[in-house]
């Protein structure tokens, strides 16, 4: 066996173990066209970090402030301690839309910063019944 086979089969041994599948739900997952793309991309997604800083705030009931960050490998999970203590359940919709966009890229070779690259949380603000808005934008740093 070649090292670059070794060096596949044991990504996919380590998939296995991470995702609690049996051999038969890694071979599905293998299987899968999809799967196997996102895992040939899998090395781009390690080395990056996406950055959602809050470039306005007005209102917001949880203080969250411009220049607050909220970071996340480009694998998907926070980094929860190198975020705000207090994080408002109304800006994650926005920020996980975002990181399928991303990861999408990634995955289809593409600079990962998507052309709409800004969002806001899901209150409406004061203007229109809500309490505030917090708008954040997306940038995408190599580790």
């Amino acid at each position: 066996m070649t090292k670059d086979k070794q060096t596949e089969n044991a990504i996919w041994r380590f998939m296995q173990q991470r995702l609690g599948y049996s051999d038969a739900e890694l071979e599905t997952f293998r299987n899968t066209p999809r799967n196997r793309k996102i895992m040939e991309k899998a090395g781009d997604l390690v080395n990056k970090t996406v950055i959602f800083e809050v470039i306005e705030s007005h209102g917001c009931n949880i203080e969250h402030k411009v220049g607050d960050q909220f970071l996340f490998s480009a694998e998907g999970y926070m980094l929860a301690h190198k975020c705000p203590k207090k994080i408002c359940p109304y800006i994650l919709p926005p920020m996980t839309r975002l990181m399928w966009v991303i990861q999408e890229r990634i995955y289809e070779g593409l600079d990962p910063r998507p052309y709409f690259y800004r969002a806001h949380c899901e209150d409406v603000g004061i203007e229109c019944g809500g309490w505030g808005k917090v708008l954040i934008e997306a940038k995408i740093i190599n580790r």
